[in-house]
This record gives C-alpha cells, sequence and structure tokens, in this order.
C-alpha cells in the first residue's frame, strides 16, 4: 500500500466532520472517494496533504507515519495535490506556474529569479516544457494562466502537480466546471498518467461517469464515515450507497 489511512476522526466546534475513517490505496491504482456533499471528502484531502490537523488517527505515506508532517515535507515525500477551488498562479504564464512546481525539487533558479524565465537552469525549462506538452497545452505555454478556460486551468494544476515528481497525486473535483468533451479529456489525462508514468491517484469527484470509468477502487463517505468500499460495479449494487448517494436510478 502506499497509502494507509487509519482511524482518522476530526471536528470542527461540535460537529464530527470525520469519524475513524480507515481506508488503503494501493500503489498504481486510481481510487475514488465520494459520497454526498457534507460527507468529509474535501476534509480528508486536506487532512492527508497536511492543510488540515486530525483531531486523532495516523497516515501512513509509503509505510512511514506523515501526520507531523508540513504540507511541504509531504510534497517533498512525493504527495502532491490539486484543489477543488483552483490555485494556479494567475498572474504567470503556463510554463512559470509549471517550473514553480518544479522548484520544489530542484531547490534553486525560480523564486530567487524574481519569477524571470531568463535566470532559470535550461534543463527545467526543458522539463516543464515537456510536462505542458504531455497535459497537451502546448498551444498556451507563454499565456497568462488566468486566461484560460476553466478545462484548461484545471489540466495546467494537475501539470504543475507533476511537476513535482510524485508518486501520489491528490485530485479534489478535477472535473468541476468542465463541460463533457473536457471531462472525456480529463479522464483519459488521469489515466495516461497512471498507465505511462506510474503515479497513484486518489481522486474525489461527483461526477459517476468519470469515477465509474476511471477507478480501480471506490471508497464511499457519508456523514464522516465510511459506508461502502469495492470495485466500480459493486458499488453500484451497494443498497446503501444507492440509498445516500448514487439515487434509485
Amino acid at each position: 500500500m502506499i497509502l494507509d489511512i487509519k482511524n482518522i476522526s476530526k471536528s470542527f466546534g461540535g460537529i464530527r466532520a470525520l469519524k475513524d475513517i480507515n481506508f488503503s490505496v494501493k500503489k498504481g491504482e486510481i481510487h475514488a472517494l465520494i459520497g454526498p456533499n457534507g460527507a468529509g471528502k474535501t476534509t480528508l484531502m486536506n487532512i492527508i496533504s497536511g492543510v488540515e490537523k486530525m483531531d486523532s488517527g495516523d497516515i501512513l505515506f509509503k509505510g512511514m507515519s506523515i501526520k507531523a508532517l508540513p504540507p511541504y515535507k509531504r510534497a517533498l515525500m512525493g504527495l502532491a495535490r490539486t484543489f477543488q477551488n483552483l490555485e494556479i498562479f494567475g498572474n504567470l504564464t503556463i510554463l512559470e506556474n509549471i517550473i514553480a512546481g518544479m522548484y520544489l525539487k530542484n531547490q534553486r533558479g525560480f523564486l530567487s529569479s524574481g519569477l524571470m524565465i531568463k535566470g532559470i537552469n535550461k534543463d527545467i525549462i526543458e522539463k516543464s516544457s515537456s510536462i505542458i506538452e504531455y497535459i497537451n497545452l502546448s498551444h498556451r505555454k507563454e499565456e497568462i494562466a488566468k486566461n484560460l478556460p476553466v478545462g484548461e486551468q484545471r489540466l495546467l494544476e494537475i501539470g504543475r502537480a507533476l511537476a513535482t515528481e510524485p508518486e501520489l497525486i491528490l485530485l479534489d473535483e478535477p472535473a468541476a466546471g468542465l463541460n463533457t468533451r473536457e471531462t472525456k479529456n480529463l479522464s483519459h489525462l488521469i489515466q495516461k498518467i497512471r498507465d505511462e508514468k506510474g503515479i497513484t491517484i486518489l481522486i474525489v469527484e461527483h461526477d459517476m461517469e468519470l469515477v465509474m470509468g476511471i477507478s480501480d477502487m471506490i471508497t464511499v463517505l457519508n456523514f464522516g464515515e465510511v459506508i461502502a468500499e469495492g470495485e466500480p460495479l459493486m458499488i453500484q449494487k451497494n443498497p446503501q450507497v444507492i440509498s445516500a448517494y448514487l439515487g434509485e436510478d
């Protein structure tokens, strides 16, 4: 297992957001985390990435406890994250955004150069350009990120996560705001990242067609608790899941 979630609980005031959450993610799989709004999915993603602190429990990444580590140290270990609300650098170009992601691994050049491409190592620029090509944004390379349509901004955020050379990427509702064509392209990219790069994916998503089409395993949350776990066909037939989330249709 690349990720083990052990007995995680979290409360906000008197509200219990997560209650003794347990599940594991196998290396090389696409693992989906689904559930109704308010089920605790994003809270759990925040805890895994280090944005939020848990009240109790543990997180093992590659067999090591990371619960005491800040987000940047988790990233250095190979854990990357995208956000439901886009967190790109809007005033930078596509290339500069990807280079910013690479800074974590390279520890040089980008920040000290005052965000100027001319001061950055040629190898970093070439690697960043390769990632931009991989996510199909080469035609936008020099454009300012905030001027991109939402679908391409989503791709850029995934590209920036790839720039950190991760072993596990947490995707928080990557299809939010996308049309059918963009969602299909996103689906292909996620599968390509897993199949070609061997990167494990943990995805929170409401688009059930996307989830059922790409996931190897699905964990279902409801009211902060795990109510089901299994392969897509098993989840689709689970009475508890149907009642809580998928609906009778």
